[in-house]
């Protein structure tokens, strides 16, 4: 993950008269049931660091219990009552450190962090004026994918001190209550294998999740955060009857006039765009929808690309290409973090931008744009032919071996589905020349597949 740019809100204070620095107690605390395959990681990442590791297990029929007390963890049993919040304040009160660093079975500090946290720790409880707060650290948590790259990233308070003031709340999506300022802290991520879906799929979350809040909403029916929390809890399930009740459930939530937790809002938003974007019949309500969310949050780059995008769709060329780039210059910032559909997902930007950029005639544009779209996925018929088409057409025109030239950045013109894939987009963008150029580097047996392969 990459870090923030930003200077750290901490730093070493100035000597102060007959103030003793006190000496970071780390206690790490978990919730567990059944982590068999994630518990050893879960504890190792704090192993050298905490001064005692709290395993409060609640019901685990497989070896995590045996495994964590192998690596010396202190683990506590508690009855399961549907609620996260009084399972985690039990595994808070047996806590003795001065601080409690509280990550799920799933979850770890990457090396490099670890350091960064006790720094942290140790620089706070180095200044008597910070040293006086009951406080704690926010920062990013990268949920992972199963190739470790991560789609969405959310900031929480999981390092705190251990007061009696602090404490959590809710039986599920359950929250930390503090009193005092919260103290940023960029500079850390938790990484989360929990939502990939080979852990959700194993552990049975989603399934896990719909009861709980289902609960929890029949209680109190009209809450529209909870709605958001039941309908990412029906999506994930993959049931085509729960994922048309998610959507019923977050428009529901949008038309609420209460509040709405930010990621939340903003995650519902983009579900229901992102859903209806190409859908014609739906053009009005999704351009109320952008235009509601381009309105509220400005700063997500999602609403600037799926605004854009509807206004390709309209035909507003001129204004789809500003939202297009605003989404772009956003896309650069540190900050972008949200889960966003657009750095998910950079070729659709950047093919919606070159095929805009095409409409205008902006040639240069077509050019960078479909260059940066191709590194992305170099076989994207759409984005190649518009790009050799540009060649034709920006400045002086550019000769058959000049395009082969600089095709040959992108492409290996020994590998034969390259050589097919430049050929099939030539052949679309009406250059004929370079066609014949491409076919004349294939082999007899290439030449062979190719009248045996469809396009």
């Amino acid at each position: 993950m990459a870090k923030s740019k930003g200077q750290s809100a901490y730093h070493r204070a100035p000597a102060q008269k007959n103030f003793i620095p006190r000496p970071v107690r780390l206690s790490q605390c978990m919730i567990v049931k059944n982590e068999e395959k994630n518990i050893e990681r879960a504890l190792s990442w704090a192993k050298g660091v905490a001064f005692e590791q709290i395993v409060v297990d609640t019901g685990s029929t497989d070896r995590t219990v045996e495994i964590a007390e192998s690596m010396g963890a202190k683990v506590y049993h508690f009855e399961w009552i549907n609620d996260f919040s009084a399972a985690k304040n039990y595994a808070i009160e047996q806590a003795t450190g001065n601080w409690i660093a509280f990550l799920d079975a799933d979850e770890y500090f990457p090396d490099e962090d670890v350091k960064t946290l006790m720094t942290l720790l140790r620089q706070i409880e180095s200044d008597q004026n910070l040293r006086k707060l009951n406080s704690a650290l926010r920062c990013p948590i990268a949920n992972v994918d199963d190739k470790g790259k991560p789609f969405l990233v959310v900031r929480q308070d999981r390092v705190f001190r251990n007061v009696s003031e602090i404490r959590y709340s809710g039986k599920i999506h359950e929250m930390l209550i503090t009193r005092d300022p919260i103290m940023e802290a960029p500079e850390l991520t938790i990484i989360h294998t929990g939502y990939s879906q080979s852990a959700y799929a194993e552990t049975g979350k989603a399934f896990r999740n719909v009861d709980l809040i289902r609960e929890e909403l029949n209680r109190d029916p009209d809450n529209a955060t909870l709605k958001c929390y039941f309908a990412d809890s029906l999506r994930a399930t993959g049931d085509k009857n729960d994922v048309a009740y998610a959507e019923k459930l977050y428009r529901e939530a949008l038309e609420s006039d209460q509040t709405i937790l930010s990621e939340l809002k903003q995650g519902a938003y983009a579900y229901l765009i992102a859903n209806y974007l190409d859908n014609e019949e739906e053009n009005e309500a999704d351009l109320s929808l952008c235009l509601k969310a381009y309105a509220e949050f400005p700063e997500n780059p999602d609403f600037c690309f799926f605004y854009g995008r509807y206004l390709y769709v309209v035909g507003d060329f001129k204004q789809a290409w500003e939202k297009l780039i605003e989404c772009e210059n956003l896309l650069k910032k540190d900050t972008v973090d949200m889960g966003s559909y657009a750095l998910r997902n950079p070729m659709m930007v950047f093919y919606q931008m070159t095929v805009t950029a095409e409409e205008l005639g902006d040639m240069a544009e077509v050019i960078r744009c479909a260059t940066l779209a191709l590194k992305e996925d170099k076989y994207e018929q759409g984005i190649l032919a518009p790009y050799i088409n540009a060649f034709s057409r920006h400045g002086s025109k550019a000769s058959t071996e000049e395009i082969l030239l600089i095709l040959g950045k992108l492409y290996d013109f020994s590998n034969v589905k390259d050589k097919v894939t430049v050929m099939r987009a030539a052949k679309t963008a009406g250059n004929m020349e370079l066609v014949a150029k491409v076919m004349s580097l294939l082999t007899k047996e290439e030449l062979k597949w190719l009248t045996e392969t469809p396009e």
